[in-house]
């Protein structure tokens, strides 16, 4: 049954790729790709939205939107619902967790910047945990383009998880910067257009932001953590000094 507007269509795999189709700028190959699924886009945002009304869902919704949207910028067949809740279910417990700690995190931090930024005049030093504080800050801003997407992927702990969020937003750098810099354009047109950026939030903000971190971090993800543990995989049958694990291979 084709559901309506196909929202309930499990029917119907995702569009493959090509096994000899030529490589393309990544550039042009997201809007492609980001235009193609735009309807799968707008259904997946009603849904994230819908289910993070409540407080405590939030984070198990994350990981269910973020499992979804992974595999539609990989371009694996998505049947939306049952895969958002499968990956709501499956990772509930280290999603709840991570928001809960990236959560007092940030109210730590924001309240440190406040304190420091107000008392700037008293002292000069307070330069120094000021801008400590704003690296710490962008820090945790990388981290989180990686958490959710290890979470649905990788089958590790939730230490072992931020570990590599840290080492990630260190060496793949100028990856963070650029979809921070796109990120951030999104929001800031929000800003300027308050009651048309609220209406695109219900509709389509929250999944195009997540889209392109999907789109830029997985790769990033999969050459550093992935691919090696399957290289790992080949080379000892034991596998007993593995660190990661793809919860897609099976």
């Amino acid at each position: 049954m084709a559901g309506i507007f196909g929202f309930f269509d499990y029917s119907k795999p995702g569009k493959g790729v090509e096994k000899d189709e030529p490589q393309k700028p990544r550039f042009l190959y997201f809007w492609e790709l980001f235009f193609r699924k735009f309807w799968k886009l707008i259904q997946l945002n009603l849904l994230y939205v819908a289910s993070c009304l409540l407080i405590f869902t939030i984070g198990p919704a994350t990981a269910g939107f973020t499992y979804v949207l992974r595999n539609l910028a990989n371009e694996q067949p998505v049947f939306l619902v049952s895969d958002f809740f499968d990956g709501f279910k499956n990772n509930a417990k280290q999603s709840i967790l991570y928001s809960v700690i990236m959560t007092a995190a940030l109210i730590m931090l924001v309240t440190s910047m406040r304190f420091y930024y107000l008392n700037l005049g008293q002292a000069a030093w307070m330069y120094v945990p000021l801008s400590i504080c704003i690296l710490l800050l962008l820090l945790l801003v990388f981290m989180s383009f990686y958490v959710m997407l290890m979470i649905v992927t990788l089958d590790l702990k939730l230490t072992a998880i931020l570990k590599n969020a840290v080492i990630f937003s260190i060496i793949c750098l100028k990856t963070n910067f650029i979809t921070l810099f796109f990120i951030a354009v999104i929001l800031f047109a929000v800003y300027i257009f308050p009651v048309l950026g609220a209406l695109l939030t219900i509709l389509i903000i929250p999944a195009m932001c997540g889209f392109i971190i999907c789109f830029n971090m997985f790769p990033q993800i999969k050459k550093y953590a992935v691919d090696p543990y399957n290289e790992r995989q080949k080379a000892s049958e034991s596998g007993d000094d593995a660190v990661f694990s793809d919860k897609e291979e099976q």
